[in-house]
């Protein structure tokens, strides 16, 4: 591999090489290989997306059409890089060929692309803009970086990272078949924060996303290049004093790695920080009065130095992630995402099942609403009642004066009774004013409990929105059961702009903005003018007091743990690919679609075999969405039986599977390996290395298959140099020479070093032709390899979904694998939804046109 890399990098050369300065490029890819916490196919995609955007704009913004031109002739001559590991990226380059067409056929593609320019919507939106550009420095934002940052947007070849299957794989259609719906979605973005569809009938919209996502930072981390760039753009260089110091902090993840050394380089504590965020919660002021005069006070010299620590871990973070990471291509695609969960329903809000709005619900706010409204009833109910006794015992009265009238002896007894009839008679107006008034006060009280939950059903809508968190992750990402979405509550503070609005992240705000929004909805609300302002006040006070208690919070908490929820702030969520489809495209009905519940790997393969037409369709598995694409592979899985492997080449296997391990467990591993028998079998030999494994490493069977697949069958030197002339003389090469030092070498070693042999004879490694297939394909006619069956795009990185017949165990299996299936590992995650007792479907979206044409 060594020797490759080393006439690879000596053949980077030519017209294209040098304007994309791909050396440069292919030094950074293998160093991120050599220390793969960042994906060096993700960097590619991202370093020539707006490498390309560069090239093509002038300082103005404006396209440059004789560049252009020049782009696509050096493309057309040549677009296939011959290297290590770049057989994947045929795709990159494809995208950027097609895009480059669309820029110089499509007139309504340049119109849209040229509509571009200052002022953007708000400061978040600029700062995407500023991120996807890193790391060119910016000072004021013209219409060229915006620009720039579209292009780059758009060539970016768009892969999947953790969470948003639902929302990646749609969203790749889009960005490659459809350029006017990915620049109005990017325009409507960037000019209003947000994007708006109909759905049910109901305007929806999703603002600019949350966050570009947290990606690789959550990976177990320890030195490669993009920690090292993290850390230098804050200040801290690495040295060999720093790199001990990553060696002794054990297993962090990226993020915390970096919180931790500028920390200490900042001489702070986890106490200084704890003790700061303490302050800041309790919202200690700035400003001491003396007297009636206000002075400033200064920020403590720790106060300072954190401040200045969250600043640069926060650069830095930035600055990891935007090696691999196009943030307006992630913003854009992170913003689709937020439709999968769209709720026309109130009542089928993660929010509504956390307050408690039927009044049947312990300790919620309908039970507590329920209470206070019935209670004023009740209170109604006993003043009309006692002002019915007094109205009563006032007319009785009134009856005795009028008896008493009639019998008085006297005109001045008359005139005197006749002043206390009247007097008891205005106090008898009173009684029936006063009676009716709480009659009238009861019957709106009647339906006032309804009417309140009714406004604040349709308030809270307007004031709070769950969205999409790709940040919302319990674990360091994995990619193979990624169909969950985590979605967060966020307050809008009665602002269009959603760059205003507060994600709620834990009890304390989620309380703060509740108290927030029934104190400014409380002049909103509408109520019979029987009631008075007086009571609604009376009512909004003791809700909010009762929202502040903590049995308030413990009930909404387990309200929404029994529903399965996290909190009543934050929650995950099958992303539906069909939901978001539907929101997407403004359609009220599903899309057609087919499907199979599979009970094994064969019967998936008859299902795919048997789905008709050659445009991609998208497709999902129980916990993925992704793309198919029928007739990719017309070929059927084939197996080639491999001798057995002797003790000497069991010895060579052992140590190309201890390769793959983390340093610390390769010793032990062979070991481990060492300490067994010699296996009679090749599937014997197969239990063997797992065995070995620590139960530290995951994926173990994965790993070991894939080292037996890339080695399978085994050749010694003399048959591999055979096997690599055979290869070159059906290719039409000469024959190979002093390529062969080892003992052993596997299928995929053979095709590396005809690989080698035919990119030093070429001299160049910018080609016409796709010689990554034409060698495999050649060795799968000469029989060295047997056929897979590529059939679908998994979003990840280069990965292909496909068919392989494993090597030792002969049995049909789905692996994911690199676009020429020399390389790839067994979804081994996958095997419930092939088992007996699989209730869940596969399902194909079988009918391109309909979502397609809405694209």
């Amino acid at each position: 591999m060594r020797q490759l890399q080393e006439i690879f990098l000596e053949s980077l050369k030519g017209p294209l090489a040098d304007l994309l300065d791909m050396r440069n490029e292919a030094l950074m890819s293998i160093y991120l290989d050599q220390n793969p916490i960042q994906d060096a196919f993700r960097y590619r995609a991202k370093y020539f997306g707006l490498k390309f955007a560069g090239l093509l704009l002038d300082e103005k913004g404006e396209l440059n059409k004789e560049r252009l031109d020049e782009l696509n002739r050096l493309l057309a001559e040549g677009s296939f890089v011959l290297g290590p590991g770049r057989e994947g990226d045929v795709l990159i380059f494809g995208h950027i060929r097609n895009c480059l067409r669309w820029l110089a056929e499509s007139k309504e593609v340049q119109m849209a692309f040229r509509r571009f320019s200052p002022p953007l919507c708000h400061k978040k939106a600029e700062e995407v803009i500023r991120e996807t550009l890193w790391p060119e420095p910016i000072r004021a934002l013209q219409t060229v970086h915006v620009r720039k940052a579209v292009l780059a947007a758009w060539l970016t070849f768009l892969r999947q990272t953790t969470g948003s299957c639902f929302a990646t794989a749609p969203a790749i259609l889009i960005q490659q078949t459809a350029p006017l719906r990915f620049f109005k979605d990017v325009y409507d973005l960037l000019s209003t924060g947000q994007m708006k569809r109909t759905v049910a009938g109901k305007e929806y919209s999703v603002p600019l996303s949350l966050s570009t996502g947290k990606g690789d930072l959550l990976k177990i981390g320890s030195g490669s290049p993009g920690l090292a760039m993290a850390l230098e753009s804050a200040g801290l260089a690495i040295s060999n004093e720093i790199l001990k110091k990553i060696g002794e902090l054990g297993p962090l993840t990226v993020e915390k790695l970096i919180s931790v050394l500028l920390m200490e380089h900042a001489g702070l504590t986890e106490e200084d920080i704890e003790d700061e965020e303490h302050l800041s919660r309790i919202q200690m002021t700035l400003l001491l009065a003396k007297q009636t005069a206000v002075y400033y006070q200064r920020p403590s010299e720790r106060a300072v130095k954190v401040a200045d620590w969250k600043k640069k871990v926060a650069k830095a973070c930035t600055t990891f992630r935007t090696v691999t990471e196009c943030a307006l291509l992630r913003s854009w695609e992170y913003s689709i995402a937020s439709f999968s969960d769209v709720k026309t329903e109130f009542a089928r809000w993660n929010l509504y099942i956390g307050l408690g709005l039927h009044p049947d619900q312990k300790g919620g706010i309908g039970e507590f609403l329920y209470a206070e409204v019935n209670g004023h009833l009740q209170k109604c109910n006993g003043e009309i009642e006692r002002l019915t006794q007094e109205y009563n015992q006032a007319l009785n009265a009134m009856d005795a004066l009028e008896i008493m009238f009639r019998a008085a002896p006297s005109e001045a007894r008359r005139n005197q009774i006749k002043s206390e009839m009247m007097t008891h008679n205005l106090n008898l107006s009173t009684v029936i004013e006063m009676r009716n008034e709480q009659v009238a006060k009861a019957g709106a009280l009647v339906g006032f409990f309804s009417s309140l939950i009714e406004q604040y059903d349709q308030k809270m809508q307007e004031s709070f929105q769950e969205l999409f968190d790709p940040a919302l992750v319990g674990e360091e990402a994995h990619l193979y059961d990624d169909s969950s979405a985590g979605f967060r509550l966020v307050y809008k503070h009665g602002r269009l702009d959603a760059s205003q609005w507060t994600a709620i992240y834990d009890g304390e705000h989620y309380i703060e903005y509740l108290r927030d929004f029934f104190s400014s909805k409380e002049n909103e609300l509408n109520f019979p003018a029987a009631i008075g302002r007086d009571l609604v006040s009376e009512i909004t006070t003791g809700l909010i007091q009762f929202i502040r208690t903590p049995e308030f919070l413990d009930s909404a908490l387990a309200r929404s743990k029994e529903k399965g929820r996290r909190s009543p702030w934050d929650y995950i969520s099958g992303g539906t690919l069909q939901t978001l489809l539907m929101s997407y495209c403004n359609r009220d009905r599903p899309f057609t679609e087919i499907g199979v519940t599979p009970r094994s790997e064969e019967e998936l393969l008859r299902f795919l075999a048997s789905i008709k037409g050659g445009s991609p369709l998208l497709m999902h598995s129980p916990t993925h969405a992704f793309i198919v694409f029928p007739g990719l592979s017309t070929s059927q899985p084939t197996y080639k039986k491999c001798a057995k492997w002797n003790e000497e080449m069991q010895e060579h296997i052992a140590h190309r599977v201890s390769e793959r391990l983390p340093e610390e467990e390769r010793a032990l591993f062979i070991h481990l390996v060492r300490q067994k028998p010699t296996a009679g079998t090749n599937v014997l030999f197969r239990t063997h290395l797992i065995e070995a494994l620590s139960p530290r490493i995951k994926q173990r069977e994965s790993i070991i298959d894939s080292v037996l697949f890339e080695n399978s069958p085994l050749f010694s030197k003399t048959e591999a140099k055979d096997a690599v002339n055979q290869i070159l003389h059906t290719i039409g090469r000469a024959e190979a020479v002093g390529q062969f030092d080892r003992s052993f070498y596997g299928a995929f070693d053979i095709s590396q070093i005809t690989k080698a042999i035919l990119l030093k004879a070429l001299g160049k490694a910018i080609l016409p032709v796709d010689w990554d297939q034409r060698i495999v394909d050649s060795m799968r006619r000469l029989g060295i390899i047997p056929n897979s069956l590529l059939f679908a795009d998994t979003n990840w990185s280069g990965w292909y979904f496909g068919f392989v017949k494993n090597p030792t165990t002969e049995r049909l299996e789905l692996w994911r694998l690199n676009r020429t299936a020399t390389q790839g590992f067994p979804m081994t995650d996958w095997k419930q939804w092939f088992d007996t007792k699989n209730t869940s479907a596969w399902v194909v979206l079988n009918q391109p046109k309909e979502y397609m044409d809405e694209f």
